[in-house]
């Protein structure tokens, strides 16, 4: 397509235009010309009957003929081109002038004559004149170039003269906002400079150019604000997705050392439990037992990192949560650092009030070690908030009212090269032995498993200021549960499936020191041989992971012969279980590697008394 500049289009446009009005005018003033003449015409005629008739009328009627002859003479000129006198009783005429110069227009006239002023006049004769005019096509070309250029003197002058203002104030400023478009770079979105028309140069008046410059400012500024969302949006889903490939992993890993820690903590146990009282192996058994009880800690820590959602049921007040927490932190608190609170006591969330209780010590835990050596002051308040539908995009929530705990200290805050990594499980900025690297990647991963989300808030100046995210909901009174910790015994006939063998053995020896009968196998197809082949079975326990069939598929084809057979599932890896099987029945009891003696048999006695 051909560039043509709107300067350009504006010259050409004005000329054209100027050009037929000026053209319009001069015709019209031409026409005026030839009605002029027409009048011209009209006088003659006038002056021709008011100076010459009557004396014609006299000569007539003496029948002086040369007298006619003479004053039809005088009477011929450039418009009176002819004129021609007859009478009426001898015939006789009197012409003068040239006959038939065309364009003319006729005039008749009787010539009467009176005898006295009582007498009536009479004929005599007649008069028959030819007037000569110039027809307007002669005019247009007599006048048309000296009326074009007189004209056209005006109108130019005064269409350049409003297209020198309007290229003053419009042209000039389109042409920039022209320029400034073509120059819009949206890989580098984020340099571009508003126009600003509307400085203070321009004064307090707008025009529509100007308005046109506050859309265009308006326009890039919705761009940047779009491209900021979406860089926001896409930072948001690198760390989601690199957050979930971590979790995969830590979960994985913790399901297989699950099976390991719990057959090792089985059998430590179950020697324990064997070994003479005040012995050394009893004592040096025991210190292996708190030492799984403080890697299981850790493996729970691994998998509520891992863990993204969970159906709580519970409705939590969360201030009694923190103040609980609180509470016990300020018991080994510094004396050179201190606490301040703003709870609001009317704000409920739906979650597990013990891993929220953890969130508390792990963010308190981490404030306090960068206080320790300055001092300082940890500030936690509580608020309720509206989420926009944008910012609830942003941070991958869902938009409505939100509870906001922010968790705050004036320490020397994140190092910007630190901030893409602090939930990361297992990266740690203290010394060696000081920290796991955990303590921050189980917040995230417990507030990711209520639906919640935690932002580290970069932009407050000095210090590490989160601000925790949870939905929230209507104040509804907790149900307390109560655990028993004493082992059961019973004498049922149990079946163990495990593809883990040192785990079935485990489990069989625990079960078997408690009085249970109990058979094993290693594998799916072999528990549905078993169930056919062996005496009465009044309780299953199998594995959720397992080669060719899982525990829940396992379960339901078994339920299928023997639909009153119930099940317990163990796993070490809770997140893969589908917990429609545990609301249809399919699974009786849920039970999480590593578990204890006390563990296994209340599980076991709990389905079997409720069958």
């Amino acid at each position: 397509m051909k560039y043509v500049s709107l300067k350009n289009r504006l010259l050409l446009g004005s000329f054209i235009v100027c050009s037929v009005i000026t053209l319009g005018i001069s015709t019209y003033q031409i026409s005026r010309l030839q009605q002029r003449e027409f009048k011209l015409l009209q006088h003659e005629i006038s002056s021709f009957k008011q100076s010459a008739m009557p004396s014609i009328s006299e000569a007539v009627w003496n029948y002086d003929w040369a007298m006619v002859e003479t004053i039809a003479a005088s009477q011929a000129n450039q418009i009176l081109t002819h004129l021609e006198i007859c009478g009426l009783e001898k015939g006789e005429c009197s012409r003068s002038g040239s006959a038939g110069q065309e364009p003319f227009r006729e005039y008749r006239q009787d010539i009467q004559y009176q005898l006295s002023p009582t007498a009536q006049k009479q004929k005599i004769g007649t008069a028959y004149l030819q007037l000569h005019y110039q027809p307007f096509s002669q005019l247009f070309k007599r006048y048309i170039f000296s009326e074009f250029l007189t004209n056209g003197l005006g109108v130019f002058g005064v269409a350049i003269s409003i297209f020198l203002l309007f290229h003053l104030r419009a042209i000039r400023r389109l042409i920039r906002i022209a320029n400034y478009t073509r120059e819009i770079d949206l890989t580098a979105v984020e340099k571009l400079q508003p126009l600003n028309f509307t400085s203070k140069s321009r004064g307090s008046t707008l025009d529509e150019v100007d308005f046109l410059a506050e859309a265009m400012d308006g326009f890039i500024g919705r761009i940047k604000e779009e491209f900021s969302r979406r860089k926001k949006l896409e930072q948001q889903l690198n760390q989601a997705q690199k957050m979930e490939a971590l979790g995969t992993l830590a979960g994985g890993i913790a399901h297989d050392f699950n099976n390991i820690l719990a057959a090792m903590l089985g059998y430590v146990q179950l020697s324990y439990n064997s070994a003479e009282i005040d012995s050394k192996l009893r004592s040096r058994l025991e210190q292996v037992l708190i030492a799984g009880e403080r890697a299981k800690a850790l493996i729970s820590q691994i998998l509520l990192f891992s863990r993204k959602s969970e159906d709580f049921t519970q409705s939590i007040n969360l201030t009694d949560i923190i103040t609980e927490a609180l509470d016990l932190v300020r018991g080994s608190l510094p004396g050179k650092i201190t606490i301040e609170t703003d709870l609001d006591e009317n704000l409920w969330i739906c979650g597990d009030a013990d891993q929220l209780h953890q969130v508390i010590v792990n963010l308190s835990t981490n404030a306090i070690y960068e206080l320790s050596k300055q001092g300082g002051t940890i500030i936690v308040s509580l608020t309720s908030q509206e989420l926009s539908k944008q910012q609830a995009e942003i941070w991958g929530l869902d938009e409505g009212g939100y509870v906001r705990l922010t968790f705050c200290d004036n320490g020397p805050g994140v190092p910007v090269e630190n901030r893409e990594r602090i939930f990361d499980p297992f990266f740690t900025t203290k010394k060696v032995g000081k920290g796991s690297g955990l303590g921050l990647s189980v917040v995230h991963g417990i507030v990711l498993s209520h639906d919640g989300k935690i932002v580290l808030e970069s932009d407050r100046g000095t210090g590490a200021c989160f601000a925790l995210y949870f939905p929230q909901v209507k104040a509804v009174e907790p149900v307390m549960k109560h655990k028993e910790l004493t082992p059961l015994r019973g004498h049922e006939h149990l079946l163990l499936v495990d593809d883990e063998r040192v785990v079935v053995e485990m489990g069989q020896d625990m079960l078997q020191s408690l009085g249970y009968n109990v058979s094993t196998c290693l594998s799916s197809a072999e528990a549905m041989q078993q169930l056919v082949s062996s005496e009465e079975i009044d309780l299953v326990i199998t594995d959720l992971t397992m080669p060719e069939m899982n525990g829940v598929d396992l379960a339901r084809k078994m339920k299928q012969q023997k639909p009153d057979l119930p099940f317990i599932l163990w796993t070490g890896h809770a997140d893969l279980l589908d917990r429609t099987a545990l609301q249809d029945g399919t699974i009786a009891q849920l039970l999480y590697k590593p578990f204890t003696m006390e563990d296994l048999s209340q599980a076991v006695r709990q389905v079997l008394d409720r069958t």
